[in-house]
């Protein structure tokens, strides 16, 4: 089910005027490109002529251009613009259009709404406001997108780690529905402490997972127990084809200094090192050893036919 909403598809860098980039975001085909003005623009990867995907063709000023048989379309309303064994006189048939896309680009992200309706201003992307470096990254990954949502809950750590730092199965409270993401908060304790994380009592690290009740952007933060920045990141997901997932981030270090934390986590920042990293292979024997708890709440949410989407958690 393709939900009507603005999905984060793929990385800014990665959409160019020289070749189309062929996204799978949450089940529908694209190819993603730009004109000479550097405006993305999003048409359905199929040429309408034989069915040809359109990232296996060109960019050219006008458009895109098929590689099979040089159809042009245009990137904004997908209409065909050349054809080019017809004649000049002749018009080429409204029929012979690619559908089009509306697009959006906020923070490194470009968007592109799917389902029906008119678009909205509610970009997921605005949301992420990186400061200095940024660590960015994209993949696929083997697990369907509704289970990938749901290990974000039960067990991040399965999917991304921070440097110097272990997550525990502790949640700093229950999970909360906040601007149509349902949040959870859980302990985690600097790996280079000589107590585990068993007989700590306090936690001096929060890792809050906030995934998406309809779309596909994640966000995890790394914080201090008084809630100070340490780490931000935004994973855009969606379902691609054969049970997979689709993925692409962007994430940052905040500039303000935070006392307490490693030298190892200190001489990282200084050298520019990623603080993070997020996974693009999952353990299976470790996906599979997760407990269902978070994740329920998330599953009942999202099917919008069982549950309202303001309903109380």
């Amino acid at each position: 089910m393709v939900n009507s909403a603005w999905w984060a598809s793929a990385l800014s860098e990665a959409v160019n005027n020289e070749k189309p980039l062929a996204v799978v975001c949450n089940g529908e085909e694209l190819a993603l490109f730009r004109d000479g003005q550097g405006q993305a623009f999003a048409l359905e990867d199929r040429c309408p002529h034989r069915r040809v995907p359109l990232s296996l063709g060109c960019v050219i000023e006008s458009g895109i251009q098929c590689g099979y048989h040089g159809w042009t379309f245009d990137g904004a309303s997908g209409a065909c613009t050349t054809i080019p064994n017809l004649h000049a006189n002749e018009r080429v048939p409204a029929r012979y259009a690619a559908r089009p896309y509306p697009v959006a680009e906020r923070n490194g992200f470009v968007h592109v709404w799917l389902g029906e309706g008119e678009p909205n201003e509610s970009v997921p992307a605005a949301t992420y406001q990186p400061e200095g470096c940024e660590y960015t990254g994209a993949g696929t990954i083997s697990i369907l997108h509704e289970e990938y949502l749901a290990a974000m809950l039960d067990g991040p750590h399965c999917l991304i780690s921070f440097d110097a730092v272990k997550m525990t199965d502790f949640f700093l409270g229950d999970p909360r529905l906040q601007d149509d993401h349902l949040v959870l908060d859980r302990g985690a304790v600097w790996s280079t402490r000589v107590l585990p994380p068993q007989f700590v009592v306090d936690y001096p690290l929060i890792v809050r997972t906030s995934v998406p009740v309809r779309g596909g952007d994640i966000r995890v933060d790394l914080l201090t127990e008084q809630e100070a920045p340490l780490c931000t990141v935004l994973i855009a997901s969606g379902a691609n084809r054969r049970g997979t997932t689709s993925i692409c981030w962007r994430g940052f270090l905040p500039q303000s200094d935070v006392s307490h934390v490693p030298l190892r986590w200190r001489v990282a920042r200084k050298m520019k090192r990623p603080p993070f990293r997020v996974h693009t292979q999952v353990d299976g024997k470790l996906l599979a050893a997760l407990l269902e708890a978070p994740s329920r709440d998330l599953a009942r949410l999202r099917d919008s036919s069982l549950i309202p989407l303001r309903a109380a958690v």
